[in-house]
């Protein structure tokens, strides 16, 4: 049995393991827990690509690329054969935002990053460009936290907030339904206001803008897998193939409603 764990970097760019956090409440997820869990690798794995692959963008950056439900769960999923190697008595499963466990709060219990006023990770390397993945093991794992990380808290500059066109992040707490990606996201139309909000960012698909103004995200790393770097598509049309793509789950009749709303700037801008 080894208790270094550092062949997990050549799979995972950024990582912490920490004990097992009992007694928080856990979401509903049809993927089962291990029955004694005891140990949690956490990954926070960036996207951000070079400013080139942008051009014409009406999707958040987070959906430019693959889907990365299927990248970061194939990539935990290495991760979960080598430990099985070292630890073969123990069970592994692996999560991508769909996790009975709240991801955000575990990245910061782990040592990744901060949580920022915007609801999201902040990690020092890659600013809040990432997404999350875990792996929860009854193994007793070594404990492995992230030196690179020596924030304390996202400042609170409170640049996000001001500039949220939907007024989600207040003081109190992020509020999710006045979230325009959140809102974009829905089955249900969005309002005359979300939907005018939406096609002043030009966005068919997600929200960037406090990403965009976070200071944490100046000078952000650019280092996404190479499987981000595989056919980007920044602009979504009712002909884009939708396969292996993030917002594939929700269908063509609500990415074509998103569509037809950036439709109605168009037509406002030729009269």
């Amino acid at each position: 049995m080894m208790n270094d764990l550092s062949y997990l970097n050549e799979i995972l760019p950024l990582w912490a393991a920490c004990d097992y956090p009992h007694g928080v409440s856990l979401l509903p997820t049809r993927k089962a827990l291990p029955e004694n869990p005891r140990s949690v690798i956490v990954a926070a794995v960036p996207y951000l690509l070079p400013d080139e692959h942008y051009a014409g963008r009406n999707v958040a950056r987070f959906a430019v690329v693959r889907d990365y439900h299927h990248v970061v769960g194939a990539r935990l999923e290495q991760a979960c054969k080598l430990l099985r190697e070292h630890y073969p008595d123990d069970e592994f499963a692996h999560f991508s935002d769909h996790s009975p466990l709240p991801e955000v709060d575990l990245a910061v219990h782990a040592g990744l990053g901060v949580r920022g006023r915007h609801n999201l990770l902040i990690t020092e390397p890659f600013g809040s460009w990432v997404v999350l993945g875990e792996i929860v093991t009854s193994a007793a794992l070594p404990t492995m936290h992230n030196s690179q990380c020596a924030m304390r808290n996202c400042g609170d500059c409170g640049r996000c907030s001001k500039a949220c066109p939907a007024g989600a992040l207040g003081h109190a707490q992020f509020d999710r339904t006045r979230c325009l990606s959140y809102i974009s996201q829905r089955k249900e139309p969005p309002s005359e206001l979300a939907a005018a909000q939406l096609r002043a960012m030009h966005s068919a698909w997600g929200c960037d803008i406090c990403q965009q103004v976070c200071p944490h995200n100046r000078g952000a790393n650019i280092a996404p897998l190479p499987e981000f770097l595989h056919d980007p598509i920044a602009e979504l049309t009712h002909t884009t193939p939708i396969e292996d793509r993030t917002y594939a789950w929700r269908g063509r009749a609500v990415l074509g409603r998103n569509i037809d709303n950036l439709r109605r700037e168009e037509d406002v801008l030729e009269t």
